[in-house]
């Protein structure tokens, strides 16, 4: 069921995106790494899984069948649901995410704002046989100008529950420590190092 939708871009930010097909806008929550994917303008083709709970619909984005496919089996682990997932899916790539659980590198994934040491041991424990089947290639290019990155990072770290302070000390430090800002991706891990 609605395995993918192909619209126009309308509007999108670091944690949604909303698409119109044939008139009707659509609201999908979307992970930072299609955020980087996707185009300000134009048409897309967005990978979709949609979820059915007492509080609403709410459909979920990805730029790629890879994420996709990675979201889904982070749902498979005990105790991480959709949130958390897309948390982590913007906290990393799908190929470093997948690299960590196959090394067990626990560390890496409690680096990840709402994962901690327990979660991340279920995740390899889990995961770890399953995750050589995901696939991690991205199709899209990044689109964007270098002078939104900055104000975008902050909106990022805003979203995944930083206060606006902390989000824009991490930002510029990130940026003093990159000196060229090229990857908005890049620069909001950077700037999550600095996030305390």
């Amino acid at each position: 069921m609605l395995e993918y939708i192909r619209g126009q871009v309308i509007s999108k930010s670091p944690t949604k995106l909303v698409l119109e097909v044939a008139g009707v806008g659509y609201l999908l929550h979307i992970p930072l790494s299609t955020f980087e994917k996707i185009p300000s303008h134009g048409e897309v083709k967005i990978h979709t899984q949609l979820f059915l709970r007492e509080e609403g619909i709410k459909l979920f984005g990805f730029a790629s069948e890879e994420e996709k496919g990675l979201f889904q089996l982070l749902l498979s682990v005990n105790g991480v649901g959709p949130t958390m997932a897309v948390a982590i899916l913007s906290g990393s790539t799908v190929n470093d995410i997948k690299s960590a659980i196959a090394r067990e590198d626990i560390k890496s994934l409690t680096r990840i704002k709402g994962v901690g040491k327990k979660t991340a041991e279920r995740i390899v424990l889990e995961l770890k046989e399953d995750i050589k089947e995901i696939k991690t290639s991205m199709d899209f290019e990044m689109d964007g100008k270098q002078n939104t990155f900055v104000s975008d990072a902050v909106m990022a770290l805003i979203s995944l529950g930083y206060g606006r302070p902390v989000a824009e000390s991490a930002v510029n430090e990130a940026v003093k420590k990159l000196k060229t800002v090229d990857n908005i991706e890049i620069l909001i891990r950077e700037a999550l190092k600095y996030k305390t």
